[in-house]
Parts: C-alpha cells; structure tokens; sequence
C-alpha cells in the first residue's frame, strides 16, 4: 500500500482481508464459453474497441470480460486481418476469480489475467517507451549513505547487526522511487514497483519467498569472507524474448521466451554516498540472479505480482510490436479511440509512490558491515520488438484461426 505522504509500506493483514472482501463482492466471473480454459483465446482489439465505447455512448462501466480481455494469461500471438480491419492478440486463456493476494487470476492455474488497464496504458505510453524504455529503481539516497556511515563510525568498531540495525535502518532513511517510460500514478507503473519491491526483499532476506529452493544473497553470502563493504551487487529484472517470428506476409507473429530474467552489476560506493557503476558481477550476486530468473515462473503463481509484471512486459512488447511494424496500416484499422494517446479508456488513477521506509539487510563481515539495498525493473520492448526473423509455419498457427465471424470479440 502507498500512505498519503506517498510511501510505499506493507499492508496489514487487516487492509488485505478488507480489500480482498471488498473486490471480491463486485467480480462476477467468467461466463458462457469464457467459462473454460482453452490453450488459444483470440481477441479482437476493434471488438474490445467497439465494445468500450458501446459502454461509454450508454453510461455503462466496461463490462468484467472485456476488461479480463476474456482470461487471458500470457500473449503468444499477434494475428493481422485486413480483410476484417482487426488485429487480434492470442494465447492461453482461462476463468478468473480474485487470489489471495488481491491480483485477477485464472482459476485453474492461479496466473493474472491480463487487463485492458495495462493495455491502454502500454499503447498511449509506445512512444515514450521507445526512448529509453520503462523502467523503475529503488535507490538508497548519497544523503543517507552518508548519514549511514556517520552512524557506524558513532557506534565504534564492533557492530552487532540485529541489535545495531533498527538505529542504523533510520541513519539510511527512505529510499527514493524513481520511474520512467509511463505515469507514476498507472496501474503499471504500481506493478513493476511492487514485483521490484517483492524482488529486493526475497534477495535481502527480509521475506520468505513462497516457492523451495530459492535462498537469498544474504543467506548465500554470509560465509563469504571478502565480502567488500564499498562494493555492493544490484539486481533489477528484465525482459528475455526469443526473437520474434513472423510468417511471411508479416500478417502472423508469434512471442515467445523466458519473458523475463533477473540481472545483476556490482556498484561502487564512496563515503559520500556517490554510487559507480563497475561494469561487473559478482559470481554469488549471478547465481542467485539465475535462480531468481529459473524460479520465475512458479512465483508468477504463488506471488502473482511477478505474473502481472510478465504480462506488462508482454503487452509492451505488443505495443512496440504493432508501432514499429506499422500493423494498423497494414490492417487499414483505427484503435487510436481506446489505444491512441488521446484513447477513451479511462485508466486506473493510484496514489504515486514517492518512497519507502528502509528496506535493507546487514550482515557483518571480515571487512565490516555488508549492506544490501538496490533493484530495479527495466522493459526495453522496443529491442525486442526489432529482433524479428520469417518462420512460415506461424503462419500455418493464423489460417487455422481463419474462420473468424465478424461480430465476436474473442475465438477458441
């Protein structure tokens, strides 16, 4: 949750139990054939169009299925129909319900659906994106390094962690939130805060994370004894796409990948608090990196942020994919009313996060006190978006969908 003063902190158990009652009342679920899960949904983003503005000419809110872009968990699929004026996304798809932690799931796997929030927002937000892509960072600040090691230099040589660490976590103070490539208040821009925050906190062992086999850096690092106190690891997520594949005519394209994996660079600190990057990584900070990116996919179930942050890679990726392609004007249609800068969706407005109360982790080593406190998010759809290469049999995957009726929405 965001406070008021626009710091991101941990909900209580209270505000959880509130808020999953409360979304819980309002979500109707799937129904008809949007009742079964299929491997292939098709969507029609002129349907989806058609059907929003439907809503708005009524003075009706967008109905439940076209905001869950009819179950959707995972993009594989870009069709193109200039016969139909469409562009249609595709993948599995499944009912829906409300999980535990808050997030809209597939009822049979437990992965978030996509929504028609982050699409909009993905679409309106393609250009900013190609110039520099989206990113997130949770920093510490050179005021607070500062004010850490003033800290540590009061309490003399001898630090014991877990009694010393309350007093030197508020020497550290917030850290700072900085985000770019779309609006801070987005319902994205909450996703990729919250899957970096999520990040941070199973790597500095500050939370258990809900799937085996995944230790924190804290944990691995802990008997290491040159462990250097200046020299500190960062991780960040990042996309991780095969090269898209495209038939022939360009009028089928097909996604695929680990969708995301986990990096890691060693940063240099002076006792100004002035950070450097070195260019390198350190081999513990790369190992668990890799077992973070090799544990993704369960804990895009079991934590589902990490799901929704999948599938705003997806849909940038999607957007840069139909910008840079120019597929609109091959398929001679308009989405600039829900897609265009100016669309008529009007998107989730969140409380901006500015901040957040100290989240690191000590650990006392032979040169001093190591402290863990860096992460990030870093989409660059637009790279990816170029990295294209023919394949016809994705077009064999379109003419077998090719029986499309006008006045549907979605297909299976």
């Amino acid at each position: 949750m965001i406070d008021s003063d626009g710091v991101l902190r941990n909900s209580t158990a209270e505000d959880q139990s509130r808020n999953l009652e409360q979304l819980r009342s309002t979500m109707q679920g799937a129904q008809g054939d949007l009742a079964k899960a299929t491997d292939l949904r098709l969507i029609s983003l002129k349907g989806i169009q058609q059907m929003v503005l439907e809503a708005q000419k009524q003075g009706k809110s967008i109905p439940e299925d076209v905001y869950c872009l009819g179950g959707l968990t995972r993009i594989d699929y870009v069709f193109v129909y200039p016969e139909r004026n469409d562009i249609v996304i595709a993948g599995p798809a499944e009912p829906w319900a409300i999980g535990p932690q808050g997030s809209i799931v597939g009822k049979n796997t437990g992965s978030p659906v996509v929504n028609l929030d982050d699409l909009a927002t993905a679409f309106r937000y393609v250009d900013q994106a190609r110039n520099g892509g989206v990113s997130v960072s949770i920093d510490p600040t050179e005021q607070g390094y500062r004010q850490f090691n003033q800290a540590l230099r009061n309490l003399g040589g001898n630090v014991n962690p877990s009694q010393s660490a309350p007093a030197l976590a508020r020497a550290f103070g917030p850290q700072q939130v900085t985000l770019s490539g779309l609006p801070a208040d987005s319902h994205m821009a909450r996703v990729i805060l919250a899957a970096d925050y999520r990040m941070k906190l199973y790597g500095m062992n500050l939370a258990k994370p809900p799937v085996a086999g995944l230790p924190s850096y804290m944990e691995m690092i802990q008997n290491r004894s040159n462990a250097s106190t200046q020299i500190q690891s960062r991780w960040w997520m990042a996309c991780d796409y095969d090269a898209i594949t495209h038939s022939k005519d360009r009028l089928a394209w097909k996604i695929s990948g680990q969708r995301i994996k986990t990096m890691t660079e060693t940063e240099a600190f002076d006792q100004q608090g002035q950070r450097k990057q070195t260019g390198k990584a350190d081999p513990v900070a790369k190992k668990w990196a890799d077992n973070f990116t090799k544990k993704i996919g369960e804990l895009a179930v079991k934590d589902p942020v990490f799901g929704e942050l999948r599938n705003v890679m997806d849909l940038c990726l999607v957007a840069a994919l139909i910008e840079s392609q120019n597929l609109q004007s091959l398929a001679a249609c308009d989405l600039s009313s829900i897609l265009g800068n100016r669309g008529q969706i009007e998107t989730i407005k969140l409380d901006v996060a500015k901040s957040l109360d100290p989240q690191i982790s000590f650990l006392q080593t032979a040169q001093g006190l190591l402290v863990s406190a860096s992460g990030g998010v870093m989409i660059e759809s637009w790279y990816f978006a170029t990295q294209i290469k023919e394949n016809e049999s994705v077009g064999e995957a379109k003419v077998a969908t090719a029986k499309l009726d006008n006045d549907k929405i979605w297909y299976q």
